[in-house]
């Protein structure tokens, strides 16, 4: 059964039983601060998890079913190397918002598995928590699965979420149950408890049912308490490439119709053929290339920071994979179309975006071709600092892999060639430390998020969102409704507590559509806190991140909330972002769709789609239509319509926002000699006039990722320092060169001039210095042996590059084997007609370091390594010969 007939089963099947299918939700989460990616079939559906109202087409509906394309990377290095791990993965579920709960979702499961797909009901084993007797009985005597096919195990196993009881976090949670196959003694050997225990791959994981019916309290860590929840839910979950490789009898997800296919253009590509789990390089790239591809179909770029470093870690992982192939030109975007024909009837989206996509990874590839490159002289420079039997630390191993994308491997490989070990324990040791690092991270914004969701919606449930004053004002009086620390609800917070500060109505705006939440002041009778930023919730609840300076907030109390006045700079920037967008288009073209954006009272930073860099003509073009705009002082307004009437009137959405069935549409008038207009849809801050903004100046202009600029701007006093700083560079570049305005930019040609004169001067030298050390350029006297000649030298007071060099001068000159040794290092250097004979660099080489000492190798003509003795080489190079 092919992949695509599994997925149209199952979304039918729970049709049938009255859900509501769902196509997949982004991989870029809508308004979910704690997730990077989509990683569970959940996660889009969390609120309603936690008592929203489940409303989709105007109607509620209390079940659904979804193929939720996910993307996790907690186990990366995993990836490849089991048959168990993925990147990029969907995630077949069926879900229940406080209505049926485990009677059905445990019938429907065994059903779907038995009558739909055929399994054999004696291959299914079951396991549940080891309190759940419910689920137990439910299992033996309604389903009838015989009893040594149960296992029961605890927290940690099967519970959610894992170990919770005991550990935490607090919030909804509940037992397990999950289902697997046996695949058969073929795949390993269990012992008699069956599933979770044994050898191998037998037994494969193919469904997970939750049963969320607990709020777990209490302290953590320590014996929870567990409050039944006043609305069970069911949250399932079926592995789809797990279930596939059962049903298309492969042995793992890697052989079934959606990953094979990548396998095979891999192995052609590289010419190495696809070998099974010994093929990890294949793996990696097929598991990688689809996450890439993925990703960038939602809109995710290419980027050093969040969801777009992840994806340019797997994009530089899939390559590095592809050097150890020999692949070393890009090939990952050849295999974007096979990703796309795959998945694309299901996720039309990767066919739509395929042509950018393509170009997004063919330019990423070839930037980081251009690091690897870089990789590679820093670790050049590495090795050539240590002494002969010196070990690379392992610290500098990694920080070659975390910069440059360096695999461990590799750099082991040429350390060997060189002579030298790497410290792989230590490189371990730091991967492990990083990674603790980011799993401490993502556990406490998990933690955060559920400990504090229940209050946040008890909150929500008795008043409702808070009320926003701040399109008209920047100071209001307002009511504490709540303070929240971390887990904890206070009822008062005293000097020096930072709490999150919930009012009944608030001026202070909530970080949103690229600008920055609001700052400034809570001020009450004897005491004030300092706002540092504000957020908001999925409900409307606005959130003033504040440390109290003086006296005692209280809950309860009455306070005077003032905005911080750098906001109008704020607005000022805003306002120019939306002129920019337009003027962008307008000079460039239609294609420019916003990729990001940050609104803050220093500067504007604008993300945009273009394939290539703005010219300095483009650049002004686009400054001086902003700036007419500006000086024109065109009024901004803006109005609530209905979500569809403003997509007809041709708003633009703005990137990452989330949009309610009702929108606020902000419109800038233009000059119609200019055809200029902006409308977007937006709930940021504006200036009541283009005006109000001053003036606009671009700071600079560079590439973000493959396919995406960014531009830096100023506005108002901002770009005034801008132009007095700049001018007042320019006046004393002109004093240290001595030269007026005019005439700096000749002055700067005539040094640059002088500057690469010299530079071909040193080059000259150093090829002197190389001849000299051959004798000159007359003829040089070669031994020979077997039809070959040869030559080892000891030519002092040459680094690396030179013996390199002088190693091809020798082969030039008539020389089949070339040795040459400086300082320690030695080079070999093979012609045609050595190699014709048999001969190898890098198996020569550590045979000659086994009889003169040292280390080293290498491959093909060209070997080097160091710690030779330059007496005992000659004399054991000619004995090496054939």
């Amino acid at each position: 059964m092919r992949t695509a007939e599994i997925r149209e089963g199952y979304l039918s099947f729970f049709e049938s039983k009255g859900h509501l299918r769902l196509p997949s939700f982004s991989l870029i989460p809508e308004n979910d601060p704690s997730l990077l990616f989509t990683s569970a079939g959940m996660a889009p559906l969390k609120p309603y998890f936690l008592g929203a109202r489940p409303i989709f087409g105007g109607k509620e509906w209390r079940r659904v079913t979804t193929c939720q394309k996910c993307l996790r990377v907690g186990d990366i290095e995993n990836v490849g190397r089991t048959g168990r791990h993925n990147t990029f993965f969907e995630m077949l579920g069926n879900f229940s918002f406080g209505d049926y709960f485990k009677r059905e979702a445990i019938l429907w499961a065994w059903e779907f598995l038995t009558e739909h797909l055929k399994l054999e009901p004696d291959r299914l084993w079951v396991t549940v928590y080891e309190d759940d007797d419910e689920a137990y009985a439910l299992w033996r005597d309604l389903v009838g699965v015989p009893e040594e096919q149960i296992g029961r195990f605890g927290e940690e196993e099967n519970y959610w979420p894992g170990g919770a009881i005991t550990h935490g976090p607090n919030g909804p949670s509940g037992p397990c149950s999950e289902i697997f196959y046996d695949r058969g003694p073929a795949f390993g050997t269990p012992d008699e408890t069956g599933p979770n225990t044994g050898s191998g791959d037998r037994f494969v994981e193919i469904w997970n049912l939750v049963f969320t019916q607990y709020d777990r309290q209490g302290p953590i860590p320590g014996p929870g308490i567990l409050k039944p929840l006043p609305q069970k839910n069911i949250d399932t979950g079926m592995g789809l490439y797990r279930v596939a490789a059962i049903l298309q009898g492969v042995e793992d997800f890697y052989r079934t119709d959606t990953f094979y296919p990548i396998l095979e253009r891999v192995a052609l590509l590289s010419g190495r053929p696809y070998l099974g789990q010994e093929s990890v390089s294949h793996r990696v790239i097929a598991d990688h290339v689809r996450a890439v591809v993925a990703a960038l179909s939602d809109g995710v770029t290419f980027s050093n920071t969040g969801r777009g470093y992840v994806i340019r870690r797997l994009l530089r992982r899939a390559l590095r994979h592809g050097y150890l192939l020999g692949l070393a030109e890009p090939f990952l975007h050849r295999l974007a179309p096979v990703v796309a024909e795959l998945l694309g009837d299901f996720y039309p989206e990767m066919r739509e975006n395929l042509a950018a996509v393509e170009r997004q990874v063919r330019l990423e590839e070839e930037r980081f071709l251009e690091t690897l490159e870089g990789g590679l002289k820093r670790l050049d420079a590495l090795l050539s600092g240590l002494r002969p039997g010196e070990v690379l630390p392992g610290g500098e191993a990694f920080r070659l892999y975390d910069t440059y994308g360096f695999p461990l491997d590799l750099t082991v490989e040429i350390a060997a060639e060189r002579g030298f070990g790497v410290d792989t324990e230590g490189f371990k040791r730091a991967l492990e430390a990083q990674q603790e690092r980011s799993r401490a991270a993502m556990a406490f914004e998990r933690e955060i998020f559920k400990r504090s969701a229940q209050v946040l919606e008890e909150l929500y449930a008795e008043k409702g969102a808070t009320e926003f004053l701040g399109y008209g004002t920047l100071e209001a009086e307002a009511q504490v409704l709540a303070l929240l620390a971390g887990d904890e609800s206070l009822g008062e917070a005293g000097p020096g507590t930072e709490v999150q500060v919930v009012l009944d109505r608030t001026p202070f705006y909530a970080e949103g559509g690229g600008q920055i939440g609001d700052f400034g002041l809570l001020e009450w009778p004897g005491g004030r806190a300092r706002v540092e930023t504000t957020h908001r919730t999925e409900q409307g609840i606005f959130l003033h991140r504040a440390r109290v300076e003086e006296g005692v907030l209280r809950v309860g109390e009455r306070v005077r909330a003032v905005v911080d006045p750098k906001r109008r700079d704020t607005e000022r920037n805003h306002t120019a972002t939306h002129l920019l967008h337009a003027a962008l288009r307008a000079v460039l073209g239609p294609h420019v769709r916003q990729a990001g954006s940050l609104v803050a009272p220093d500067r504007l930073r604008f993300d945009f789609t273009h394939p290539e860099a703005l010219t300095g003509e483009e650049l002004e073009r686009i400054e001086l239509l902003v700036n007419r705009w500006i000086l024109a002082d065109f009024p901004v307004t803006w109005r609530y319509l209905p979500l569809e009437e403003a997509r007809k009137e041709g708003a633009m959405a703005l990137f990452g926002e989330k949009y309610g069935e009702v929108v606020r549409v902000v419109r800038v008038e233009g000059s119609p000699l200019e055809g200029l207009e902006s409308k977007e849809l937006c709930g940021g801050t504006h200036v009541r006039r283009t005006g109000e903004i001053g003036a606009f100046l671009i700071r600079g202009e560079e590439a973000v990722s493959a396919g995406v600029r960014r531009i830096e701007a100023v506005t108002g006093e901002g770009a005034i320092r801008f132009a007095r700083g700049a001018l007042s560079r320019l006046k004393a570049l002109t004093e240290r060169l001595e030269v007026g305005e005019a005439a700096i930019e000749e002055r700067l040609e005539k040094l640059l001039a002088e500057l690469r004169a010299k530079e071909k001067e040193v080059e000259g030298l150093k090829a002197r210095l190389v001849q000299a050390a051959l004798g000159g350029g007359g003829g040089l006297a070669l031994e020979e042996k077997g039809g070959l000649r040869w030559a080892a030298l000891k030519l002092p007071g040459l680094d690396l590059a030179a013996l390199r060099q002088a190693a091809d001068d020798l082969v030039g000159r008539g020389a089949d084997v070339a040795l040459v040794l400086s300082g320690g290092q030695a080079v070999l250097k093979l012609s045609k007609r050595a190699q014709e004979k048999g001969l190898e660099a890098g198996s020569l080489f550590r045979a000659l370091a086994e009889r003169a000492g040292g280390r080293g190798g290498g491959k093909g003509a060209l070997a080097q390594g160091g710690g030779l003795d330059p007496e005992r080489a000659r004399l054991v190079l000619p004995e090496l010969l054939p």
